[in-house]
């Protein structure tokens, strides 16, 4: 029978003697943890900007107007703020009463026109302008909007926001 030696441990180090000390690494348990709280942070803070009711209000700093205020601004009355395609789409539409500041308000992409619902905050926006079109004089004319998170349905109260001013207590029909 053939036995071998085994060498000494030390037990304080936990090394062999006559042997140096292997580098230690971070344990898995530790980096797994610094992860998870990696990829909630980035969560958090991608579910807060995509979120409507956590952005800025953009009815801050826009003066309110009335009917006529906003004819004489963009030469536009306001017909419709309506829930239509089974609740995912928001109409605006609107008759031309001035179609030099009409074709401005459907070109110039600082005017496009905003829905806000009043009681959550949620804002609906267009991302471009309308297609080309000759505005009219008592031409009827609309935007479409995504109804995000089904944020307005018939009866909710919404402020339009265009440019600086702002029509507030417009009731969605359905």
């Amino acid at each position: 029978m053939i036995t071998d030696i085994l060498p000494e441990s030390n037990t304080e180090t936990g090394t062999e003697t006559g042997t140096e000390a292997a580098p230690q690494r971070p344990g898995r348990g530790r980096l797994i943890a610094i992860v998870v709280v990696a990829v909630l942070l980035l969560g958090a803070g991608a579910a807060r900007a995509w979120w409507p009711e956590q952005k800025a209000d953009v009815r801050a700093g826009t003066t309110a107007v009335t009917a006529e205020g906003m004819a004489a601004r963009y030469g536009i009355n306001v017909n419709l703020i309506g829930v239509t395609a089974a609740g995912g789409l928001i109409e605006f539409r609107y008759q031309v009463v001035d179609p030099d500041k009409a074709d401005r308000m459907m070109q110039d992409t600082t005017l496009l026109p905003i829905v806000v619902v009043e009681d959550s905050g949620a804002t609906m926006v267009i991302s471009r302008p309308h297609h080309a079109v000759d505005p009219q004089l008592g031409g009827t004319y609309f935007f479409l909007f995504a109804n995000a998170h089904n944020a307005i349905h018939a009866g909710s109260q919404v402020t339009l926001v265009m440019g600086d001013a702002r029509l507030e207590h417009i009731v969605a029909q359905g």
